[in-house]
């Protein structure tokens, strides 16, 4: 129920309450490719947009024996995020008496020393976008400015939350999982220190 109310909020903020005019600033820098426009702490949560559904597609597939694919729906948070995926944990998350739908050629890949690894470097890369220097303040201006920013930030909280509890829900005894608290990075390093861990 928590993810269904969660999901009707998010819909209701991005279509009713979003600030924003009708030319968003970042969209149109975006657009244009003056990424030298754009505050660093704004790119680097508008790039982890692309980097959690890579996370949630390798949680979310070594672990697909639920009532319902996960598939589509962790491929479809490559473009609408959070929205995509509250809908799977609302209703098609539970438990099945059923093996996992995933190839094994793809749960070998996913958990792969190597892929983890790309995804952490990925996530390295990104973070190293803060090193140019940003402002909370720039960051403050552009969320009242912008829709843009406004729904991907209550969107990447939502994705933190939903990341956390994916990783508690689906490796309860893995050692050091406190660390799914670190945003993507963490979910990764739980998966990588507990490789030989059964999915």
């Amino acid at each position: 129920m928590i993810f269904l109310i969660v999901w009707l909020l998010l819909i209701s903020y991005a279509v009713f309450l979003a600030p924003g005019g009708e030319t968003d600033p970042i969209l149109s820098s975006i657009f244009s490719g003056d990424l030298g426009a754009i505050d660093p702490l704004v790119l680097a949560v508008f790039n982890s947009l692309g980097l959690f559904p890579l996370m949630f597609v390798t949680v979310l597939l070594l672990n697909d024996r639920q009532k319902w694919p996960a598939w589509p729906f962790a491929l479809l948070s490559f473009g609408v995020g959070a929205f995509s995926l509250l809908p799977y944990f609302a209703f098609g998350s539970r438990q099945a008496d059923r093996g996992i739908r995933t190839p094994a050629w793809l749960v070998r890949f996913l958990s792969s020393r190597f892929w983890l690894i790309v995804l952490m470097l990925f996530w390295v890369i990104n973070a190293l976008t803060l090193l140019q220097g940003f402002s909370l303040a720039a960051y403050q201006e552009a969320f009242f400015a912008s829709g843009l920013v406004s729904v991907m930030t209550v969107d990447w909280f939502v994705l933190w939350g939903l990341s956390v509890y994916t990783v508690y829900r689906f490796y309860p005894d893995a050692k050091l999982k406190s660390l799914a608290w670190i945003p993507i990075l963490g979910p990764l390093l739980v998966l990588f220190m507990n490789k030989n861990s059964k999915h």
